[in-house]
């Protein structure tokens, strides 16, 4: 998310008022000057009021002036890479608890900062919606595909976790209008899953995806929910992204009951312990 701010007033820029558009071009022109300035400042080098700059804010999800140019400067801020320590042989007990917490903890904070809210809000509004969902993965994302399930399930949502390419062809090929395909993938590469999304799309169906950008699966979604993929391959590499995914799955559970008007906190038991007997 750190970098996307500017390109997403850039796109939407043709779509703006004439006004909006002012306040834009000064953002995008000089970001690090903007950040700086006071809304009457920003007004004035704009020629526009100051309602316009609250409703530009708000365009992009903002409360106000103020959590826009926090925003805005922590998207100067260049991410630094995803700092992940490698395990070696002879590292001790400690230092692996240590590496393998550091490595989570690191992925999460990336994924804080790459994930965009409109992405989660607008799948979120479909899977809600959608009168049957079906969780496609494969690999490692079978884990993040059988607890969306769990916690969908909870919800009072009709879904599966679909596992096994015969199961997965066999609704993909049936799909129909109202029902969303949900679909788990590290990179958005793997060629089942592109051509399920293909499948699912052809019989009406909604594809919601959470991958990479850029990917050929994104090419074939309808909402995507972009997790940037770890492009490293040793063992714990894999633990960092599927957190990730986790993540979103936990974030989808809770937009939705809070889009369909659930109450907190006994209206959201997907984000609670198993509910079985104590002793």
């Amino acid at each position: 998310m750190t970098t996307s701010l500017l390109q997403r007033i850039l796109s939407e820029r043709e779509a703006m008022g004439a006004a909006e558009r002012r306040v834009a071009d000064v953002v995008a022109t000089d970001p690090g000057a903007v950040i700086h300035m006071s809304m009457a400042s920003l007004s004035q080098k704009s020629g526009v009021s100051d309602p316009t700059i609250m409703r530009f804010c708000r365009r992009f999800g903002f409360e106000g002036y103020g959590d826009f140019k926090l925003f805005l400067a922590q998207s100067l801020v260049p991410s630094a890479p995803f700092a992940y320590e490698q395990i070696i042989s002879g590292d001790s007990i400690a230092n692996i608890v240590r590496k393998t917490a550091r490595n989570s903890l690191n992925a999460i904070q990336r994924a804080l900062e790459d994930l965009e809210p409109p992405q989660l809000e607008e799948a979120a509004r479909r899977l809600q919606a959608a009168t049957w969902i079906g969780i496609y993965a494969s690999g490692i994302s079978e884990i993040t595909a059988l607890d969306a399930e769990h916690k969908f399930q909870r919800l009072g949502i009709r879904c599966e976790a679909l596992i096994g390419r015969k199961k997965q062809w066999l609704h993909a090929e049936t799909s129909r209008p109202g029902e969303v395909a949900l679909i788990f993938s590290q990179s958005g590469h793997t060629k089942q899953m592109v051509d399920i999304a293909t499948a699912a799309r052809a019989g009406g169906a909604q594809v919601v995806s959470v991958t990479a950008a850029d990917s050929p699966l994104s090419a074939v979604t309808d909402a995507l929910v972009a997790v940037v993929p770890y492009d490293r391959t040793e063992l714990l590499t894999p633990l960092a992204s599927r957190l990730n995914h986790h993540l979103v799955v936990n974030m989808l559970v809770t937009s939705i009951a809070m889009i369909g008007g659930s109450e907190f906190p006994d209206q959201l038991p997907a984000l609670d312990s198993w509910q079985t007997e104590k002793i």
